[in-house]
C-alpha cells in the first residue's frame, strides 16, 4: 500500500536549502519515491495552521521510505537539511 509523507518546511537558509533539494533529489528517486507536489505560501482554507512551504512525497510502502530515510546515500543531505530548514513531517497510508 502507497505511503505520504507531508512535510511542513520553514526556511532558516535559502541557499543551502537550494543545496540541500538538488542533492536529496535523486535519493528519492533510487528508493522509489516521489515528489506528488510542492508550494509556497498554500493558501489555508481553516484553522490556524500557517504552513510556508508544503511538501508531499509519495512512496510504495513504509519499508521503502524508512530504507531510504535511514541510507548512507540520505544522511549527509539530513545532515544539511538542519542547517537549512526546520521540518514537520508525516507519515501516513493511502486509502486507495
Amino acid at each position: 500500500m502507497p505511503v505520504y509523507v507531508v512535510i511542513d518546511v520553514t526556511v532558516k537558509n535559502q541557499e543551502k536549502l537550494k543545496e540541500y533539494v538538488a542533492g536529496h533529489l535523486p535519493t528519492i528517486e533510487r528508493y522509489g519515491g516521489k515528489i506528488l507536489c510542492r508550494g509556497f505560501d498554500p493558501a489555508v482554507v481553516t484553522g490556524d495552521w500557517a504552513p510556508k512551504l508544503l511538501v508531499i512525497h509519495e512512496w510504495p510502502d513504509r519499508g521503502q521510505f524508512q530504507a531510504w530515510y535511514d541510507s548512507d546515500e540520505y544522511r549527509p543531505w539530513k545532515m544539511m537539511r538542519e542547517d537549512a530548514c526546520d521540518m514537520n513531517m508525516v507519515l501516513m497510508e493511502g486509502d486507495s
